[in-house]
């Protein structure tokens, strides 16, 4: 009887070592975010403008405008939970020369020379930002919210709280929770999460144009995650495109991710 009871001891010991652990180290789970020194000098072969947005808050966000001669709109564009604009503005670029969209682009709180305490709410609100200042310099039917992989919550989040012409998630989670319950099943994931990003209850609220695609073989963010999000998108107007084939971080290596875009933005 005391071995058991020494035994189960040290099993609850464990099991709140690693909620502890869990509720410690989470940020470092969903951001794997990376600094920018703040007079660091970006490069581009289209002109483009640095945005510093002054949140609710006081935290300075900061973001850049790729911008097109006669531009057909404008795509905003939320990024994944690695790296900074530094490397994405040059998918921005891309974006903005293929298909002659000015593009906007953000870096969430702690990447790049993005600024503030983080919190689930501040950071959502952060998005509405970025809409809000492309709104200044387009319509609303001109506007395109774009969200990859942890940027779909921001887009999703964004499409519930204003209108644009479309919205686009690529490579998207249902729900952080989803995603985590995979890994740590065993844990009270629903009362850990400070930062509970989720897609599937946006997209029914969402009536806008809804694009999806997503890769096959997609093993950070698994391919029934789109499925699920088409199915409950409330869209009357939603299609989703399938990669066979893609992963997570390699789409635009294949020639039926730029039909997708075609079809989107020609």
């Amino acid at each position: 009887m005391k071995f058991l009871k020494r035994v189960s001891i040290a099993l609850i010991a464990v099991y709140l070592l690693l909620i502890c652990m869990i509720t410690a180290f989470q940020e470092k789970i969903i951001f794997r975010s990376e600094t920018l020194p703040q007079d660091h000098v970006f490069t581009s072969s289209i002109p483009f403008e640095e945005l510093y947005l002054k949140a609710s808050d006081d935290a300075i966000i900061h973001g850049l405008h790729y911008q097109q001669p006669n531009p057909k709109g404008v795509i905003l564009y939320f990024h994944g939970n690695a790296r900074t604009i530094d490397y994405w503005g040059q998918w921005a670029e891309t974006l903005a020369t293929k298909y002659k969209y000015d593009v906007v682009i953000m870096d969430y709180r702690g990447y790049g020379k993005s600024v503030g305490e983080r919190s689930h709410g501040q950071m959502l609100a952060d998005a509405l930002l970025f809409y809000d200042y492309a709104r200044t310099k387009f319509e609303e039917e001109d506007i395109t919210i774009f969200g990859r992989s942890l940027g779909g919550a921001f887009a999703t989040h964004t499409a519930t709280k204003r209108n644009a012409k479309q919205l686009l998630l690529e490579s998207t989670f249902t729900s952080v929770y989803d995603i985590g319950k995979q890994r740590f099943w065993f844990l009270p994931l629903k009362w850990l999460l400070r930062y509970p990003f989720q897609n599937i209850k946006n997209v029914q609220h969402i009536k806008m144009p809804t694009h999806i695609i997503h890769g096959t073989e997609d093993a950070v963010v698994p391919y029934k995650h789109g499925q699920k999000l088409y199915k409950k998108a409330a869209s009357n107007n939603k299609q989703f495109y399938t990669i066979q084939n893609g992963a997570h971080n390699d789409l635009i290596s294949f020639e039926d991710y730029f039909k997708a875009l075609d079809a989107i933005f020609l």
